[in-house]
């Protein structure tokens, strides 16, 4: 048996949590400035949507601040665009196992947007970090456990 919990060992990923560069903040107030948020209809929170994943920028707090400095409500314009949520972590803990595809689609996408060549040790760190968070994994917690 597979259980998902995690791994003190490093592999993380590119860029820090929850942070984006001035150039993703710019696309943002850009993209935002084209709409109403009292009047989004949904090809408009599509089009939100589709811009800013063709920007890099991925669903979080620090997108959902920025949205709402803005007037936006982030999770009112992803769930209007059809946007499906990241499943929640279950309460008290972390889940026991975790859909590998899940896994390899979330590091397939990551890591598309990088150049693995030359992954130092702080984006392997940020890498791993991203990983545990979208899955709801504890920061102490190992990533995978293999019991015979």
């Amino acid at each position: 048996m597979i259980d998902a919990v995690s791994n003190s060992q490093n592999m993380s990923f590119g860029r820090p949590q929850n942070q984006l560069s001035s150039e993703q903040s710019d696309t943002i107030k850009a993209t935002l400035e084209q709409f109403d948020s009292q009047n989004l209809s949904e090809e408009d929170a599509k089009s939100i949507v589709e811009t800013f994943k063709e920007a890099g920028i991925k669903p979080g707090k620090a997108l959902a601040e920025q949205m709402s400095e803005l007037g936006f409500d982030a999770k009112a314009v992803g769930e209007l665009a059809g946007v499906e949520p990241p499943p929640k972590p279950p309460k008290g803990g972390e889940s026991s196992s975790i859909n590998l595809q899940q896994v390899v689609d979330f590091l397939s996408n990551t890591l598309e947007e990088l150049d693995t060549s030359n992954l130092d040790e702080e984006q392997k760190q940020v890498l791993f970090g991203e990983l545990k968070s979208e899955f709801g994994l504890k920061e102490d917690s190992n990533f995978v456990k293999i019991s015979v």
